[in-house]
């Protein structure tokens, strides 16, 4: 149980730290949006670095926003998670609802993710093949893990109930 009191503090910290920059974030990227000026400094989101300055750097620029904004709800859902497991609400409908969502959040936010930067690449003529693990493959993954371990929850609970029917 110390572990997930660890975790939970951890995921805490950096939900109330996120909370605290997401006014910040929504007016400068409001500003980079509205504004017809470009800021000549480079902006790093998950991986992919872009110059906002045209209509089509603003698009990719909107596509990472959402992205990021989904790693943001799937936190939130993330934490929602560790409360149940503290109270000990384990094999549940709403524990597999979850991971469900947490699963498809986190996959869609790499989608989300991931388009912009082969878009940018393309606009640079720059595609690149890279077999390490850069964040759009660790997001996919973690997604898929999620789904994953909601059907493996599934499963578990199903051979729950049908163990209590049997004592």
């Amino acid at each position: 149980m110390r572990k997930l009191n660890f975790l939970k503090g951890i995921v805490d910290f950096v939900w109330i730290t996120m909370l605290i920059t997401i006014p910040f974030l929504l007016f400068f990227v409001g500003m980079m949006l509205f504004s017809n000026e470009s800021l000549d400094i480079p902006i790093e989101i998950n991986g992919t670095t872009l110059e906002v300055v045209d209509f089509k750097s603003k698009l990719i620029f909107v596509f990472l926003i959402i992205s990021a904004s989904l790693i943001v709800y799937g936190l939130f859902l993330f934490r929602k998670l560790l409360r149940l497991f503290q109270l000990r609400v384990i094999f549940d409908e709403e524990v597999v609802t979850l991971l469900k969502r947490i699963g498809f959040v986190i996959t869609s936010s790499a989608l989300l993710g991931g388009i912009p930067n082969f878009i940018s690449e393309l606009m640079e003529n720059t595609i690149s093949l890279s077999l390490g693990l850069n964040p759009f493959v660790m997001l996919f993954s973690l997604g898929l893990f999620f789904l994953v371990l909601s059907e493996v929850f599934v499963i578990a609970k199903h051979l729950k109930e049908e163990n209590d029917l049997t004592f």
